[in-house]
């Protein structure tokens, strides 16, 4: 059986995670917007002066989100943009190396061919098979 093993590494993980977080967020903003004074994307294409379809492919990921078009889109919805660099904070669930672990590694060693731990015992050599009690 052939099987693969896909690994994005940190770059570009972390470069689509914040891809993601300002796509979302736009999203949110917009849907905030159309709640309170119905904005709609269509609006913001006239707005800026481009096709629908542009808005709705940035948005949905499909055509490139750069800074001008970020730019741009927040001044359509009359919004600011602020943007903060700060320290990673490692969460579970993220693919991120624990700062601890709980699993603790013994010393290997060979007995009779067979590999041991040292921090797991052995499991005895003479056991029996349990046996069911039947009732009658």
């Amino acid at each position: 059986m052939t099987s693969f093993h896909f690994d994005i590494g940190s770059r570009a993980r972390q470069a689509g995670r914040f891809i993601g977080r300002v796509r979302g967020e736009f999203l949110r903003a917009l849907s905030e917007k159309k709640a309170e004074a119905g904005f709609s994307q269509q609006a913001m294409a006239q707005k800026l002066d481009v096709h629908r379809s542009l808005i709705n492919r940035q948005f949905s990921g499909e055509a490139p989100l750069t800074l001008r078009s970020l730019a741009d889109l927040a001044w359509a919805m009359d919004m600011e943009i602020s943007f903060e660099l700060k320290k990673p904070i490692a969460r579970a669930g993220q693919n991120q190396p624990a700062a601890t672990t709980t699993i603790k590694h013994g010393q290997i060693r060979f007995v009779k061919g067979e590999i041991k731990r040292n921090s797991v015992p052995a499991a005895p050599e003479n056991r029996q098979p349990l046996q069911v009690k039947k009732s009658a």
